[in-house]
């Protein structure tokens, strides 16, 4: 029996690449495995190149950077990479992004999560942006919360360092806002 899947434009999350190093080339290549739209800056291409990735966008500040693959859109860097990129995405009307970027901009982030969905991938770790999250752990599983003005709440979770957390035993681990204002909460890879 053979399995046929049929992915339309714009069903798979887009992909912000940052840092390459953000996540193993094994888990980049399943971030790959249905051809988003590749986005990244011009200091990742030979990098991106080398291994045979098809980059849609490339963003840079070099008046003269030129790419050798077909199809590639070189654009100029406005104002800040995230936001050119989500205004490129929004443009595109794909409003769901995996990002590799081991020092991501929270507030930049936060602002745009009403209007786009995230994943970040950084300094293994994959970072959601929500007000709750619920999911079965194992024991000792690391979770972090970056709460800019939130209160939130937690358990089956062990404080063991500012925002950063640990499974008390293996079981659903639960973090809340109290006021309903999104968190980025992270689990370790």
């Amino acid at each position: 029996m053979s399995s046929h899947h049929i992915v339309r434009e714009n069903q798979e999350p887009a992909l912000l690449i940052m840092d390459v190093d953000a996540i193993s080339e094994d888990s980049l290549g399943q971030l790959l495995e249905w051809s988003p739209i590749v986005v990244t800056i011009d200091a990742n291409v030979d990098f991106l190149l080398s291994r045979g990735i098809k980059i849609d966008v490339v963003f840079t500040s070099e008046l003269d950077f030129v790419i050798h693959q077909d199809g590639t859109l070189v654009l100029p860097i406005q104002q800040h990479v995230l936001l050119d990129a989500l205004e490129y995405l929004k443009q595109k009307k794909q409003f769901a992004l995996h990002i590799l970027w081991n020092e991501f901009p929270a507030d930049a982030l936060l602002e745009h999560s009403q209007a786009f969905t995230f994943a970040v991938y950084s300094r293994h770790f994959k970072y959601v942006i929500r007000s709750s999250f619920h999911k079965w752990m194992p024991q000792e599983s690391v979770m972090k919360v970056i709460a800019i003005i939130s209160d939130y709440a937690t358990e089956n979770l062990k404080s063991v360092s500012d925002g950063k957390y640990r499974a008390i035993a293996d079981g659903f681990v639960n973090i809340h806002s109290r006021s309903g204002n999104v968190l980025i909460i992270g689990e370790a890879l």
